[in-house]
This record gives C-alpha cells, structure tokens and sequence, in this order.
C-alpha cells in the first residue's frame, strides 16, 4: 500500500535515478522499474503462466505433478514451471509465484498434516501477503489425506486468492479412475488462463524437476 501510495505521488516527476535501499542504482530503463514496482506492490501478476509447486516421499505426488503439467503442455499451454519444494530454495519458487498467475500446489500428508517442506513453502507465500492468484490443490495421502484442507485454509487468508475447483485427492498413487477427473481439471485451468490472457507475454515450456 505504501509503495502505491509512492507510486502516485511520483507518477508527476521526471525520475532520473532511482536509489533503492537494498540494490544497485538504476540509472536507465527507470519505467521499466517502475512498471515491476507497481505490478510487484499491487499483486498483479506479471506473467499468464502456471507454476506447480510440489512435494513427494515416494514419487506418487511428483508423478501426479508431472502428469498434470504433460497433460497442460498437451493443451498448448506453453508457460509451465515445475518446483520440488523439498530441493530448490524457496526463495526462488516465491519468486515465481509472484509472477505466475496460476499456481498448483501438489503434497503429501504426513503426521496427519501437510509435509514439511511444502508447510514451509505456504507459509512463506503468507508471510508475503501474495494476492490475487488462482489455485489448484493435489493431495496425497494413504489411508487419511487431510493436507488438501489444510493448505487450502492457510491460502484462504490471502486476499483474493481464487480455487479454480475442488482439490484433487490421490492415495499413495494417481489411479485410472483419478485420470478422468485431472482431464476436467486441465479443461478448467486451460479455461481461466485463457479468459485471463495477457497480450505480449514470451512464454515457454521450462519444467525445473529436481529428483
């Protein structure tokens, strides 16, 4: 809010330099700066995209992931990015989540709760106060999966956080009968993506799974 705020107030000034506190001056290119400060400051997602972030302790969810992101792809959808959660440092993945208008979060139960790594990774996504995304949940779980619920409670405290459809729900493996029901899901995000497209956007398929 306050860099809005800033934003407004500077919007009348020929900026010759900005001197930010935590990073190189910027002498050249500054509306370019400025368009990211805004995107960044008012949630707005800088890229009509997917990011599918996910963690697995015996490759049932990672496999479900990489289904979901081949059945995407399938779809002509070009900008898709693949996150372990339990390997890559968090910091980068929250940095594609705020560029990613759409986000899928894929995990496991453990202990009655959600795995470790990915708790983290939502909880980094509060902490942040991230806005104004489209989620799909994956949950895995033996005999008792309650993880879905879980993450969906704490991204419910993020304003205008929007669940494309009921979270899909796999025990240990996706089965056959699940397949039909992750076809409606593509359907649904191909759907939302393209209702929500933005002009002039370069997009590509880089998938970043780390076994």
């Amino acid at each position: 809010m306050q860099v809005q705020m800033l934003l407004k107030k500077a919007s009348a000034l020929d900026i010759k330099m900005i001197c930010p506190l935590h990073s190189l001056i910027i002498r050249k290119n500054i509306n370019l700066f400025i368009e990211k400060y805004d995107k960044w400051s008012s949630y707005t997602p800088e890229e009509n995209s997917v990011l599918i972030a996910f963690s697995s302790v015996y490759g049932g969810t990672e496999n479900t992931a990489e289904i979901l992101a081949g059945k995407l792809a399938d779809k002509g959808i070009k900008n898709i990015k693949m996150y372990d959660v339990s390997y890559i440092n968090h910091s980068i993945i929250l940095a594609e989540a705020f560029k990613a208008s759409h986000i899928i979060l894929a995990t496991t139960t453990y202990n009655a709760g959600v795995f470790e790594s990915m708790q983290a990774f939502i909880h980094s996504l509060v902490s942040h106060n991230l806005q104004n995304r489209k989620f799909f949940l994956i949950e895995n779980g033996s005999w008792a999966p309650t993880c879905g619920g879980q993450m969906k409670a704490e991204l419910e405290k993020l304003k205008g956080s929007d669940f494309l459809t009921a979270s899909l729900c796999i025990k240990s493996t996706i089965k056959e009968d699940k397949l039909a029901e992750l076809d409606n899901v593509v359907i649904t995000i191909e759907k939302s993506l393209n209702k929500y497209t933005i002009k002039g956007l370069k997009t590509c398929f880089n998938p970043f799974i780390i076994n």
